[in-house]
């Protein structure tokens, strides 16, 4: 058996997001991601059952390296204003570092695709974020909501922000972000 060679995998994710930014999902071929990644075809095979296999492993993937990126080591994940901020400004700078792995991640979580992955595999990228939440609601420092509302309103807007950054090529002051992430703590805290 083949050992999987672990720099040929990231080539591949990399040119498979690369292409299906660009061409979009319909518009990609494994003949393309093997072209852009500089390798055969069929050497794709060697580490992919097939086009979805290798897009449910990328989305896995990077959808585990943004949510670990959220908390770098020692981050204080105590329920409070502070952490969530500290996350809030981790995940605005995970987007503007990694546009390209961020595209991927909005493309494949808005087509059909997203209903293919297992349903575990879904949010276990961040279990942390779940106990966060449950944690902040039940010692009063969030609203009673489902947290997909939670985090739909407090990391929603850092996406359109990023895109109206890279639109018109203004960046946001540290003041301006900290403005924006009042506004939306105010929306989810009690």
């Amino acid at each position: 058996m083949r050992l999987k060679n672990e720099d040929k995998v990231t080539r591949i994710y990399k040119a498979a997001m690369l292409v299906i930014n660009r061409e979009g999902f319909e518009g990609s071929c494994m003949s393309k991601i093997a072209k852009e990644a500089d390798i055969s075809a069929a050497t794709i095979y060697l580490y992919f059952e097939n086009k979805e296999d290798m897009l449910n492993k990328l989305y896995v993937h990077l959808k585990s390296k943004m949510g670990h990126s959220y908390f770098q080591e020692g981050t204080d994940l105590a329920p409070s204003k502070g952490t969530f901020r500290t996350i809030w400004l981790n995940h605005y700078q995970y987007i503007v570092d990694n546009n390209e792995e961020y595209n991927f991640l909005e493309n494949f979580s808005n087509s059909p695709l997203i209903n293919r992955i297992e349903k575990g595999k879904t949010m276990d990228y961040c279990p942390v974020f779940q106990l966060l939440f449950e944690q902040s609601k039940s010692v009063g420092l969030l609203q009673q909501m489902h947290n997909d509302m939670i985090y739909s309103l407090l990391f929603a807007p850092i996406s359109y922000l990023v895109k109206k950054i890279n639109s018109t090529k203004t960046p946001l002051s540290s003041n301006e972000l900290i403005q924006v992430f009042d506004a939306s703590w105010r929306a989810v805290c009690k």
